[in-house]
């Protein structure tokens, strides 16, 4: 059901006043978060296989659909920021509540945390 919304909602988009030719990229919002975009001068779009594919000639994005949040045209190559935080060892991070309680161990539930790893501290989202 969502892949059906996802290109009816593609489609009318597409059909919108609005043309792909006033924007400059398409960007595509994953379910974490991340962000990745491309260029719409000779932009295709195909599906197959449950993956979107975009390509301009030039570079080609294949995106599974069920990774996919949104996508919308923009004048800005948003690319979102991305980072890996690994906290399997659990060695030197230090897992805060929003309240500023600490955590005896890593956070399972959903919600915001706050994890101190080193010298820096990251505010994190557990999904």
């Amino acid at each position: 059901m969502k892949k059906l919304l996802l290109i009816i909602g593609l489609l009318m988009a597409l059909n919108a006043n609005m043309r792909a030719a006033d924007y400059n990229y398409l960007v595509f919002t994953m379910t974490d978060g991340t962000t990745q975009s491309i260029a719409v001068t000779g932009l295709q779009l195909s599906f197959t296989n449950g993956n979107l594919a975009a390509t301009n000639g030039t570079e080609t994005l294949t995106i599974p659909l069920t990774n996919m949040e949104k996508m919308a045209f923009s004048n800005d190559a948003t690319t979102g920021i991305s980072f890996t935080l690994d906290t399997s060892t659990n060695e030197g991070c230090d897992y805060y509540s929003l309240d500023g309680r600490r955590l005896n161990s890593k956070p399972t539930q959903k919600g915001v945390y706050i994890v101190k790893a080193g010298t820096k501290t990251y505010k994190v989202t557990v999904k």
